[in-house]
């Protein structure tokens, strides 16, 4: 998977990292704990809980408990756009 970007809350904490997969769909890599790396420097690891794609999702920073929603790309929509018409 090629690494995008961070994603941040609104206060700067990184909860995830996006990622395109080798489809090229936006992925979220959301981390189990956010991290700030003003404060901690580079973690050696982070624990991720969950890959998102198609799904939109409130997530909650576990730093300073302020939310972001996930929204999924285009690209996701409209491969289970073209997923929803095969099976009709």
């Amino acid at each position: 998977m090629k690494p995008v970007a961070e994603w941040k809350c609104p206060n700067g904490h990184t909860m995830g990292q996006v990622v395109r997969n080798g489809s090229g769909i936006r992925l979220l890599l959301l981390y189990r704990q956010a991290v700030d790396y003003g404060l901690e420097g580079l973690p050696e690891s982070v624990d991720v809980m969950a890959a998102v794609e198609g799904h939109v999702a409130d997530v909650r920073c576990s730093i300073c408990g302020q939310m972001r929603t996930w929204v999924p790309g285009p690209e996701s929509v409209r491969r289970l756009m073209r997923k929803y018409q095969e099976e009709r």
